[in-house]
Formats: structure tokens, C-alpha cells, sequence
């Protein structure tokens, strides 16, 4: 398995008033991650906008919080594409601290024609790339 990876600093304007990143910026560096990714594989989320007929809308997320992350904390996402359907790809998210594991997260998206709001096919180009970091 090839996972994609990329790292971030926890910043002062996520932390809750507890001084732990609150919950919900994990599924925005989850999403940076995704695009990342995306772009590695030659599918960058402004030409899909912007010159594709089709939409990849989450329509699942879910995370499991095992560990705090504080101020300037240096966070790494490793990603990996866990399944993929016709008309679906399912990712898994892991957070890393140094050696221990602080979060994971998964989100499902689905390929719908940007007209008709109807599930179309995954790009046969887009699912071989990202087939290559498939659990």
C-alpha cells in the first residue's frame, strides 16, 4: 500500500478554549490532504470545478479523536484510498504526532453529474491514479 502524506503545524486560531484543536478543523486539514492528492494524480479540485461535468460531494465523514493535538504541534495525515465504487471513493485518514497516533477520520465521496445531481462514473484516468494508494 502507497499512502499520500502531508504535514501541518496545529495553529493558534483552531484550538478550542481548552487549547486542543477543536474537533472540526480535523476534517478541514482532512479535506487539504484530499486535495493534495487529487492534484498528485492530475485532478485538481479548480479544474474539476471549473471544466468537468461532474461534482464530488462528501456524503460521509466520520473520526475517532485518540489523542489531543495542541499549539504548533507538527500533524501528519497520512491518507490512503480504502475502497472505491462505480460512482464512489471511500478515504481513510490517519493523524500522527511523532509516533503516536492522535486521530483518525474517513470520508466517502460521490461522483454526480453537475446538471442532474445523478451518480455518474469515476473517471477511468482519476480511479487509476488513485488506485495506486489503495489499501
Amino acid at each position: 500500500m502507497k499512502s499520500f502524506t502531508q504535514i501541518f503545524q496545529v495553529p493558534f486560531h483552531e484550538l478550542d478554549p481548552g487549547g486542543v484543536m477543536f474537533y472540526a478543523h480535523l476534517f478541514s486539514h482532512a479535506h487539504n490532504a484530499y486535495s493534495a492528492l487529487l492534484s498528485e494524480v492530475g485532478y485538481s479540485l479548480k479544474t474539476i470545478l471549473l471544466a468537468s461535468d461532474y461534482l464530488i460531494p462528501v456524503v460521509h465523514a466520520e473520526a475517532d479523536y485518540l489523542h489531543p493535538l495542541l499549539l504548533d504541534d507538527e500533524v501528519c495525515v497520512t491518507m490512503f484510498l480504502a475502497s472505491a465504487g462505480n460512482s464512489s471513493l471511500h478515504f481513510s485518514y490517519e493523524f500522527h504526532k511523532k509516533n503516536t497516533l492522535c486521530a483518525t477520520a474517513a470520508t466517502t465521496h460521490v461522483f454526480l453529474c453537475k446538471n442532474n445531481k445523478t451518480p455518474v462514473i469515476v473517471p477511468a484516468k482519476l480511479r487509476q491514479g488513485l488506485l495506486a494508494y489503495s489499501s
